[in-house]
């Protein structure tokens, strides 16, 4: 008996067609996730820029809030220093981002300490910074 063989051509290629829908698939959830990715990765990125910011701008005027907003701008209420800032770490008032510094009252003598805190739109927290500088002595 000659039997054809036309029935496993048909499974080899049911076969292939299968592996690639089910390749396809996992490659479109791949590319899903990286768009998350990226974008928690650009808002690291920025909230990173205008938390140096805040920060350096503290350590030049020794942890005066009230002078580094008149630099950078912001508000200062009960020495806690906040101002809004956009992807490209500019201090602007309807920003995306909402930048919170305040002063760490320290053990050692002579030196300075503030906590810089950047949150998004939902006001999750994407970074927090710790900065320093030398007290001036009066």
């Amino acid at each position: 008996m000659n039997r054809s063989k036309a029935p496993l051509a048909l499974m080899g290629q049911l076969l292939m067609v299968l592996f690639f829908a089910l390749t396809a698939a996992i490659c479109l959830q791949a590319f899903a996730k990286s768009e998350t990715i990226s974008q928690k990765s650009a808002d690291r990125d920025a909230a990173s820029l205008l938390a140096q910011n805040a920060a350096e701008t503290l350590k030049s005027v020794h942890g005066k809030t009230d002078i580094a907003c008149g630099v950078l701008g912001g508000t200062v209420d009960n020495g806690v220093w906040t101002f809004r800032g956009d992807a490209n770490g500019r201090v602007v008032e309807d920003g995306a981002y909402h930048v919170l510094a305040e002063r760490i009252e320290g053990v050692e003598s002579g030196l300075g300490r503030a906590c810089v805190r950047v949150f998004n739109g939902e006001e999750n927290e994407i970074i927090s910074l710790i900065c320093s500088w030398q007290e001036v002595v009066e």
